[in-house]
């Protein structure tokens, strides 16, 4: 099973752990763009954050960067899955640290805020199940969560 095959809806894959994993994650253009990420955190570093925020987000623990079963991953294997070096990963979070915008318990990275942050996910959340639930699945289907109606094409 490939990941386009895993979102059902196209946005959503919940494993049988109830690991909601998504398939995009919000990011305000005003605050990355001109916000204090700018001089807080160098061109590097912003990129590992912005990685830290995706992996956050297919993790599925409402903004914790840790596996299925809720263990923290060794930073050198978070390094190694971002192809940085374990030293910029470390001078990053120490960095998101000091700015309250990653914090770390039992070895596990959180991003501080995550549902304050991703709310326009939960809030759609309601759509996307009923749109899931009342499509027929012979007429509609588009792995992109677009719907488009199928043609009756026989071959």
């Amino acid at each position: 099973m490939g990941y386009s095959e895993s979102y059902k809806d196209g946005v959503t894959m919940t494993d049988n752990r109830g690991n909601t994993r998504r398939a995009w994650v919000k990011l305000y253009l005003t605050g990355w763009l001109h916000g204090s990420i700018r001089w807080q955190l160098e061109p590097d570093e912003r990129g590992v954050w912005a990685d830290l925020i995706c992996l956050a987000g297919e993790c599925g623990k409402a903004g914790k960067i840790c596996d299925n079963d809720g263990k923290p991953y060794p930073l050198k294997y978070i390094a190694n899955m971002l192809n940085i070096s374990e030293e910029l990963l470390l001078q990053t979070i120490d960095k998101c640290k000091k700015e309250e915008r990653i914090c770390q318990e039992d070895g596990i990275l959180s991003i501080t805020n995550w549902n304050v942050y991703q709310s326009e996910y939960e809030r759609q959340k309601k759509y996307r199940d009923k749109t899931t639930q009342e499509d027929d699945p012979e007429e509609f289907a588009d792995r992109y969560g677009h719907m488009a109606k199928k043609d009756n094409v026989q071959t």
